[in-house]
């Protein structure tokens, strides 16, 4: 049976729903004395704890919890209703996480719209007003901008987000990356946390890309100064690329579904630890490999090589052709002004390599990466190893070694991992 049929005020005599709404009106609306929040816990990587809990919505009916996702996006039920549902879903949730005695924080999920209509007619924030009259300390509440299309003006909603701050609660943004989450929103709002669904993202998961898209969520949660949480985690698998992309919090299925209770803080502790360690593991084994190979290539080289032409330079390269380790794939030389004076020294499958020359002049400035790193080989008078990252032309996951040769010349030998 579909769940909208299940949908069903209950009614006194007067023929009106426990909220005061006629029944026969509104069959698909949920009986308000069924409806409960229930609890996603979101956890730290950092201390492996439950830190805090994303408030859910669920009719409970014969000892069965059903989620009020589908009503809520229900475009035929007016915002008028959707919102006395979402508030008497806020109020019990708020009054839960106040008879409380942990420490956790309260996501509560809020439509950019409702926030911004309502305050605009009446100078009031509901969440406001619930959080002072159940005593809670605004620092342990989570605004969540939910993802929706939202016609009203950007730098207004995040004026009136602001008094959310202001007052000591936190800002997140929902579904970064997809549908009506954009950048512009984002760039406004200046959320403390983004949170990056894997779920949405599972269509693309074999895609060459997924992980370049989950990297770029990762920098820029780190350039605006706020945390990455990563939910739909189900497998542990998801845990390592979670890990991998520098996700602060965690949330999915691996852990809990939500419940109609808190739990206890370190309920998944000893699950986080042993994911850790296996990851950690493995990330020094990949990485005492790839320093193994920078230190076979710092013997190659020599940091006083005579590069004066172009003709210097793939001298050097040629003689490096069969120095270097198997994962080498392509070798190129550089100014410290960012132009390439060398042909690029391409690796096929075969192993065989072949020069190609339409790159010489090419310059590289433009990268944002490249006058640091160039800074930081000269003070430091030795190599460096880039991390992961997307290679342009193949697609294929890459890390770049480079190192000085000679006072104004620097090798670049990108390495496939």
């Amino acid at each position: 049976m579909s769940e909208y049929i299940t949908y069903i005020w209950g009614s006194d005599a007067s023929g009106k729903g426990g909220d005061g709404m006629c029944s026969t009106e509104l069959t698909l609306i949920p009986c308000g004395e069924e409806t409960a929040p229930y609890f996603q816990p979101i956890l730290s990587l950092q201390t492996q704890q439950i830190i805090a809990y994303e408030a859910l919505g669920r009719r409970v009916s014969g000892g069965k919890a059903y989620s009020l996702g589908p009503f809520f996006q229900d475009t035929s039920i007016g915002d008028e209703h959707h919102l006395i549902i979402d508030r008497a879903l806020r109020s019990k949730a708020l009054a839960k996480l106040a008879a409380d005695d942990g420490q956790a924080k309260l996501f509560l999920n809020l439509k950019p719209s409702w926030i911004y209509h309502n305050y605009r007619e009446t100078g009031e924030l509901r969440t406001l007003q619930l959080i002072e009259h159940y005593g809670i300390d605004p620092s342990r509440i989570v605004i969540e901008v939910t993802e929706e299309a939202f016609a009203g003006r950007l730098d207004e909603l995040s004026g009136i987000l602001d008094v959310y701050r202001r007052e000591g609660c936190m800002i997140a943004i929902d579904d970064i990356g997809s549908g009506y989450s954009n950048f512009d929103r984002v760039a406004s709002i200046q959320p403390h946390i983004l949170k990056v669904d894997l779920k949405l993202l599972k269509r693309s998961a074999t895609h060459d890309g997924y992980n370049a898209v989950l990297n770029s969520f990762s920098i820029l949660a780190s350039q605006m100064g706020a945390s990455l949480l990563v939910e739909g985690v189900e497998t542990k698998a998801e845990l390592y690329q979670a890990l991998k992309v520098g996700a602060r919090y965690v949330q999915g299925f691996l852990f809990s579904e939500a419940r109609a209770e808190f739990q206890s803080s370190h309920a998944f502790e000893r699950l986080l630890q042993e994911v850790i360690a296996d990851y950690t593991e493995q990330e020094l084994a990949r990485h005492r490999s790839l320093f193994a190979v920078k230190g076979h290539l710092s013997e190659l080289v020599s940091g006083t090589a005579d590069i004066r032409s172009a003709a210097d330079a793939d001298a050097l390269l040629e003689g490096l052709r069969l120095g270097v380790t198997d994962n080498v794939v392509r070798m190129y030389i550089c100014r410290e002004d960012g132009c390439q004076v060398s042909s690029n020294f391409l690796r096929a499958e075969t192993g065989e390599w072949r020069k190609d020359d339409q790159f010489q002049g090419a310059n590289w400035i433009w990268r944002p990466y490249f006058i640091p790193n160039m800074l930081q080989m000269k003070s430091h008078g030795q190599g460096i190893l880039s991390r992961v990252y997307t290679d342009l032309d193949s697609s294929r996951p890459m890390q770049t070694y480079s190192c000085p040769v000679g006072e104004l010349h620097y090798l670049f030998l990108d390495l496939m991992i």
